[in-house]
């Protein structure tokens, strides 16, 4: 597995696992996650199998940790210290293969050589756990915008030491 920025050619795969993670629950269009991986293309990464095909994806950008992104909306670019990390995605056939992590770790050594402080995201799909091990933590000072359903999670981790 080869990690890599996201390119233009990599829309339609990303596009295809993410209807196969979300089905319509939690569906963005592509004109939306370009609008995100354009703010912060140094903080999106795909995976790429050894057929170039992509596996899975991360997209993470900065935002205002007071103002979580609502989900299927175009982001626009904001100075800020704080990164939310927006989506992250495997194709079921390799779901137990250890990608989210090799995703995950690539966005934190990544991070280290950045200004960001403190990170976020809207755990779905009963997810918490999950991120539990990467050190994110449910914050309920975070505002989860009410098109993630009622059992999203906002969570929350330090960055810097």
């Amino acid at each position: 597995m080869k990690l890599s920025p996201i390119t233009s050619s990599h829309w339609h795969q990303i596009e295809h696992i993410q209807q196969l993670a979300y089905g319509d629950d939690y569906f963005e269009s592509m004109t939306v996650l370009k609008t995100k991986i354009a703010i912060s293309p140094q903080t999106c990464f795909v995976c790429l199998d050894d057929e170039h095909l992509v596996v899975g994806y991360l997209i993470s950008h900065p935002c205002d940790k007071k103002s979580l992104p609502q989900l299927n909306q175009a982001s626009k670019y904001i100075d800020s210290t704080h990164l939310h990390l927006h989506d992250l995605a495997i194709t079921p056939a390799l779901q137990g293969q250890g990608l989210p992590f090799l995703l995950i770790n690539h966005l934190f050594v990544t991070l280290k050589t950045m200004d960001y402080q403190t990170a976020s995201l809207i755990s779905v799909q009963n997810s918490a756990s999950f991120w539990q091990k990467f050190d994110f933590v449910i914050d309920d000072s975070l505002s989860v915008p009410t098109g993630y359903g009622f059992n999203a999670i906002g969570m929350s981790r330090l960055l810097s030491i």
